[in-house]
């Protein structure tokens, strides 16, 4: 029962901070209108300029180009690496030499 009358007390109290905040500002607007369009001006050239920082941002068509093949180049250079210390391996060098045997025998008569 007493937690219920603590709770009702607290948001009885936020919502009358709230009010009185609300007061606050609409009296601030009324006396000084000039502040509330300096803040909406202040608000609208923060939004135009993060989205110019943001396009001035992205590199040129070309240079994303040549980083998509330099990815590309490096993830295949990873692989052939890869590959090379399988074949240190004797087991998977004997099948991969079964293997091209195998192709080499059916392509030539």
């Amino acid at each position: 029962m007493q937690d219920s009358d603590v709770e009702d007390s607290t948001f009885q109290l936020v919502i009358d901070q709230l009010e009185e905040l609300v007061v606050t500002v609409i009296e601030e607007v009324r006396e000084r209108p000039a502040i509330v369009l300096a803040v909406v001006a202040g608000v609208i050239g923060a939004m135009i300029g993060s989205r110019l920082a943001a396009r001035g941002k992205r590199p040129p068509t070309a240079v994303r180009a040549a980083r998509g093949t330099a990815r590309r180049a490096g993830a295949a250079a990873e692989l052939a690496g890869i590959g090379l210390r399988l074949l240190q391996n004797p087991l998977v060098r004997a099948l991969f030499i079964a293997v091209v045997e195998r192709q080499l025998k059916r392509r030539l008569p």
